[in-house]
């Protein structure tokens, strides 16, 4: 399946990402995922990211509903934020591991 971006749209606290189903002997279907704005800063994951996560949980096909809306859930905003902030911390203890090695070397 092949999801396009078709809009966007705000309503009060809800972003509203419109998804067009493509592809070859599919109907065009639209879906529309929505996601809470006061989360999303509360969770601090970066604007520019939100339609990509929300293909990601097209693409996932789940928490799917008959009426063609999708939620992107506080369980997975959790989620997300968690696999962020261990990607950012393991970074940061390679930088130091790697700081502690070359001044072992001079």
């Amino acid at each position: 399946m092949v999801f396009a971006l078709t809009g966007m749209s705000n309503e009060r606290n809800l972003r509203r990402f419109r998804f067009e189903l493509v592809g070859r002997g599919v109907p065009r279907t639209t879906i529309v995922v929505v996601a809470d704005m006061v989360l999303v800063r509360r969770y601090e994951i970066p604007l520019q990211e939100l339609p990509l996560l929300c293909l990601r949980l097209l693409e996932s096909g789940s928490a799917g509903s008959p009426n063609g809306t999708m939620v992107f859930s506080e369980k997975e905003m959790i989620e997300y934020a968690n696999r962020r902030r261990e990607a950012k911390d393991s970074a940061e203890q390679r930088r130091r591991a790697h700081r502690v090695a070359k001044s072992q070397l001079e």
